[in-house]
């Protein structure tokens, strides 16, 4: 079973968030196009960028499976 890691991120009216998935979960929602982040705050919807998805892949690589 995949570690679950939880990654900070920030909404485009700059609320932090908190999201968390394991190594497969990432892979599959952003290969069916439905990785869409989602603020608490201020009920914006958003897709990760080029940036945070390679972060997130990184963390992954970096984690023991």
């Amino acid at each position: 079973m995949s570690e679950r890691l939880e990654f900070d991120i920030f909404c485009p009216n700059n609320h932090d968030q908190t999201v968390s998935f394991d190594h497969e979960e990432f892979e599959e929602l952003l290969k069916s196009g439905a990785l869409v982040f989602h603020c608490n705050t201020c009920d914006a919807d958003w897709p990760p960028t080029t940036e945070e998805i390679a972060n997130f892949r990184r963390q992954f690589s970096k984690s023991p499976s």
